[in-house]
């Protein structure tokens, strides 16, 4: 019994995280090979590159969904006290925005990529990078405020992972925020459809991106590691106190 709660429990932590993690890393790689042929072939089928971007923002919708899931387990339901307020509040409205992002994406890359909706395209990856990054400064000040709880001020920050994860995180999105106004730009005054300034730059957030999704896996595999460190020695408290009762009763019988 206690064994299975122990595994529901796990489960419940750290399932919807390690899957939002890894099709986080999938969705960075396929971004990273879509635009790195894009960029090698200006003239690559717009159909091909349609339906390769609708199957992406298909997949970080679904990101949206397990990462929101992913806060609800330990924010929500795994609460000690049902009474007790919600915490992590940040992380919430992160979620509301990352869910906002990712659907703005997902009606840009329905449009077809032609000459009459590529302004409602970009505009559409536009407000989408936007909320992507407001996402990612709720991230990073929910990571605070959780941390100053957490930890003594004479703890080294730069040490830990999550930081770098958040920063990247935000970096990433401000070079696909400076890709996408170019892009507009260009389009709106030049009519340039595939800049290979724009180009760079998507490639260049890509690859922060991927880092940055890497390094959230690693954030996740650290989580992991100690609560089953700290599940064990509770298990083990457990056992020994459970030991020492039946001995105290055993002695008392005598």
């Amino acid at each position: 019994m206690i064994l299975s709660q122990c595994i529901h429990r796990l489960c419940g932590l750290y399932f919807w995280g390690y899957w939002a993690n890894i099709i986080y890393i999938i969705g960075m790689i396929g971004y990273l090979i879509i635009d790195t042929i894009s960029y090698m072939y200006l003239s690559l089928n717009a159909m091909f590159s349609y339906v390769i971007y609708l199957i992406l923002a298909i997949i970080f919708v679904i990101d949206a969904i397990l990462y929101t899931i992913d806060w609800y387990i330990y924010a929500v339901k795994l609460r000690k006290n049902k009474d007790q307020p919600i915490q992590y509040r940040s992380e919430f409205l992160a979620c509301i925005f990352q869910h906002i992002g990712s659907i703005f994406y997902l009606i840009g890359a329905l449009l077809p990529f032609n000459n009459i909706q590529l302004m409602k395209k970009l505009l559409f990856n536009l407000f989408g990078i936007i909320s992507f990054l407001i996402e990612s400064i709720f991230t990073l000040l929910g990571w605070i405020i959780l941390f100053r709880r957490k930890f003594s001020k004479t703890n080294c920050t730069l040490q830990n992972s999550y930081i770098w994860a958040h920063t990247l995180n935000i970096i990433a999105n401000l070079i696909y925020l400076c890709a996408t106004i170019l892009a507009y730009y260009f389009y709106r005054n030049d009519k340039i459809t595939n800049s290979t300034i724009v180009l760079l730059l998507q490639i260049f957030g890509d690859i922060v991106y991927l880092i940055d999704a890497y390094l959230y896996h690693e954030c996740w595999q650290q989580d992991k590691k100690e609560f089953d460190a700290a599940t064990e020695q509770q298990n083990l408290n457990k056992f020994y106190l459970e030991k020492f009762d039946h001995q105290s009763k055993t002695n008392e019988n005598k």
